[in-house]
């Protein structure tokens, strides 16, 4: 009978959604209402503490790989993710012997912008001296 009850009040309790104090609440109410002895109703009581830690744990183990599993389709890295490719990087530089802390004098890039506008600079101040010189004439005629 006793086994009954048991069976019956996890089914409905809904462990996972109660507190523990909520759970307790229903377990001496079962015992009250089943006219348990004070041995068997702490024995009871045991029990459904018990179950009901072990449905928590189980709860929280698989909420963690339902999370793990979701962030793993999203492709996020995780910290395991993060801290490998660290000492990849870290790995990396000592092979070339690099610190990461120098900068470079100058790139390819910026070179070639430096000569860009070098050369603007030098073609555009010729056309000014023309068009400056087509005007004097103009008012001397």
């Amino acid at each position: 009978m006793i086994e009954i009850f048991k069976k019956t009040f996890l089914a409905g309790a809904g462990l996972v959604n109660k507190t523990w104090e909520e759970v307790e609440a229903l377990s001496k109410e079962i015992a009250n209402k089943a006219k348990m002895s004070e041995k068997e109703g702490s024995k009871f009581l045991n029990d459904m503490k018990k179950r009901y830690d072990d449905t928590q744990k189980k709860t929280g183990k698989y909420v963690e790989k339902v999370v793990r599993d979701i962030m793993k389709k999203m492709d996020v890295a995780t910290a395991d993710d993060i801290k490998a490719l660290r000492n990849e990087i870290r790995r990396l530089k000592q092979a070339t012997g690099s610190t990461g802390a120098k900068k470079r004098a100058g790139t390819a890039t910026a070179k070639r912008r430096a000569k860009t506008a070098a050369k603007k600079r030098t073609t555009a101040a010729p056309a000014k001296k023309t068009a400056g010189r087509a005007s004097s004439k103009k008012v001397s005629s």
